[in-house]
């Protein structure tokens, strides 16, 4: 089954992860992505463990790719209005510096969050 949706799933334990689910929810003006806490959507992730599932955020395409961590940054950017020609740069040659800026948010993410707190996710949004 093809959805015309993307599926972003992140952890609302995060303030960072949070944070960027509300900044994704205000950008999507055509309203193409679904936003999901992965501890509630377990089930599309079949196969990983909890740890692989929480490590990151992962983002599941239209045509049910599952794409992971700095892997999802394109697709997630693709999703978004205007966003098709920067996803395509990213591949272009840039995702060495997409994973490099992904592994520091992920290392730090519990010194970065500055007081953002992980609430107001939109969770169950539809779209």
């Amino acid at each position: 089954m093809v959805r015309d949706e993307y599926i972003l799933l992140f952890d609302r334990d995060c303030g960072i992860c949070s944070a960027l689910s509300r900044w994704i929810h205000r950008a999507d003006l055509r309203r193409r992505i679904r936003l999901r806490t992965l501890q509630s959507s377990r089930d599309l992730l079949p196969g990983l463990s909890d740890d692989a599932i929480l490590s990151a955020f992962h983002v599941i395409s239209p045509g049910g790719r599952v794409a992971t961590g700095g892997d999802a940054v394109p697709a997630l950017i693709e999703a978004l209005p205007m966003g098709a020609g920067l996803g395509r740069i990213l591949r272009g040659g840039l995702m060495i510096h997409v994973h490099a800026f992904y592994r520091f948010l992920t290392r730090f993410r519990e010194q970065l969050v500055c007081g953002v707190e992980p609430r107001g996710t939109w969770e169950g949004s539809g779209r």
